[in-house]
């Protein structure tokens, strides 16, 4: 098994990835972050959900949910499956692709040649399937796998490291296990997580995400 079908083993199943990218969009926002790298973008006229992450240092991911489907993508800036070396997208990424995915390989900030792509993969329904990435050196293909730990290492461990790395500050465990166990996002919660953190703008995205509230 190649490390990109082991990777696809892994992931969660669709409804169980979107309430994961809920989650971690409503932490993000808990914290109270000017600029938020976990974030919602609502549901475009074809009725996909959008969630993207952006580290602002060049790297990021998209995921675009169905009701019964999904496709993901990511971009590492520094991996040698970056179509920016040769100008062109790593043979082999989307084949076999279904056709309904094709206009989300393609974003408004993608080079009008190629996009930015180093990983894709898609769920039809029924598994998670990707294509056959051949990189033009030649060499192993690289799994641009790891701005989406959190999404499948998803423990209130490895999310109180993770945001608290980020953050520089300790952050509840037990708060954690609460809202992944479904605990609704209110304001006691919020301050939980960070005390100074603004209410309203947390309250307007979690109406977004059809998150419950209290």
């Amino acid at each position: 098994m190649s490390d990109l079908s082991h990777f696809a083993a892994v992931l969660p199943a669709p409804g169980v990835l979107r309430e994961r990218l809920r989650i971690l969009a409503a932490l993000e926002a808990a914290f109270g972050s000017r600029w938020a790298r976990y974030a919602f973008d609502g549901v475009d006229e074809s009725g996909f959900e959008r969630f993207r992450f952006e580290n602002g240092g060049g790297d990021d991911y998209h995921v675009f949910l169905g009701p019964s489907s999904v496709f993901l993508r990511a971009f590492d800036h520094e991996s040698r499956m970056s179509p920016y070396l040769e100008y062109a997208l790593c043979p082999g990424l989307l084949d076999g692709l279904p056709e309904d995915f094709v206009p989300f390989t393609r974003l408004p900030q993608d080079e009008e040649t190629f996009p930015a792509l180093t990983l894709a993969l898609w769920h039809d329904g029924i598994a998670w399937r990707h294509g056959d990435p051949r990189p033009q050196d030649g060499g192993k293909p690289e799994l641009t796998d790891w701005m989406l730990r959190p999404l499948v290492h998803f423990i209130p461990a490895a999310l109180a490291d993770h945001f608290g790395s980020y953050y520089s500050r300790p952050v509840d465990i037990e708060t954690l296990e609460a809202v992944m166990g479904g605990a609704a996002f209110d304001r006691a919660l919020v301050e939980r997580l960070a005390p100074k953190t603004v209410w309203a703008p947390v309250e307007e995205l979690l109406g977004e995400l059809d998150a419950p509230t209290s």
